[in-house]
């Protein structure tokens, strides 16, 4: 049986800011995302990450890619890597990325543009020893992931965010059969790779191994555009960071983050219509609901 996501659940799983607290209180990302065909998508989940709560937030990625988040979020803190024959980051590097994060206790936010070279830069980044405190895997990770490129076990505290074609990639089935049973289809997957599983689409469910099941009926069709994943995957790492300085559970910090995802998109719709709002439009509005939360504390 489903549960639902309320505004009163969210507002009580939610982080809270505290008076005497630092960065070092909520929290750290390390974003393994983008690449030359990709670069957005970096922009929009490393500013998602920031949005979300964490203290501090790196991009590790290409040069040029570096360059353009920067220009949009200062806040962001840089791991230049080099760029490998594929236009990624060279896997050498994410090596190296994952011993220097090895004292961190970082969440790791993987897979938002990362291209061609994806299933490099993940086996590098999840192998033997791998230090995250959680993980956010998505878009190209994912791929990744049900490739068997990827074939070591998800850190503890990992949550896999697939829209229904990469869930079918992950279950060995076909998109139809994914969608005629969205619910088995979330069970299934957290099972499989033992973490909390984000099946996205119209009513995206939350699972984790065990059978609970929560359905967010929270946003619209004006997500179903390029990089509304990528703010889901970065704003839910977020909050898992933040959260987990707090004794959260990444459970909660998928439901606060679908929720609060869809419930920006919302009010977005209704300034910029459905059709013409972009993803990075709804950052205004999630400000609002969250400053109105945190008034209501």
């Amino acid at each position: 049986m489903q549960r639902e996501i309320t505004r009163e659940l969210v507002q009580k799983l939610l982080p809270r800011r505290k008076a005497d607290s630092n960065k070092g209180s909520y929290g750290s990302v390390l974003a393994a995302a983008g690449s030359m065909a990709y670069r957005g998508a970096a922009a929009l989940c490393t500013e998602g990450a920031l949005r979300g709560g964490a203290g501090l937030v790196y991009l590790a990625s290409v040069e040029p890619v570096i360059q353009l988040v920067l220009s949009r979020t200062p806040e962001c803190c840089a791991c230049g890597c080099r760029t490998a024959a594929n236009g990624g980051i060279h896997p050498q590097d994410a090596d190296a990325l994952r011993r220097w994060f090895a004292e961190k206790n970082a969440v790791l936010l993987a897979g938002p543009g990362l291209g061609e070279g994806a299933a490099d830069v993940c086996k590098a980044l999840l192998g033997k020893s791998a230090p995250w405190a959680g993980a956010v895997l998505d878009a190209d990770a994912l791929n990744a992931l049900a490739a068997g490129k990827v074939k070591c076990e998800l850190p503890a505290n990992s949550i896999i965010t697939p829209h229904p074609g990469e869930a079918a990639r992950l279950l060995g089935l076909t998109v139809s059969e994914v969608q005629a049973d969205r619910e088995a289809a979330a069970l299934r997957l957290a099972e499989k790779y033992r973490c909390v599983a984000v099946l996205k689409g119209s009513g995206t469910l939350i699972a984790e191994p065990g059978g609970t099941v929560w359905r967010n009926d929270t946003g619209n069709a004006g997500l179903a555009r390029g990089g509304s994943g990528d703010i889901l995957a970065g704003l839910t790492a977020g909050l898992l960071a933040a959260g987990l300085k707090q004794g959260h559970t990444p459970e909660d910090a998928a439901i606060c983050a679908v929720w609060l995802h869809g419930k920006a998109a919302d009010l977005c719709a209704k300034r910029k219509s459905m059709t013409a709002m972009l993803p990075t439009d709804i950052f205004a509005d999630l400000g609002e609901i969250l400053a109105g939360m945190e008034q209501e504390d």
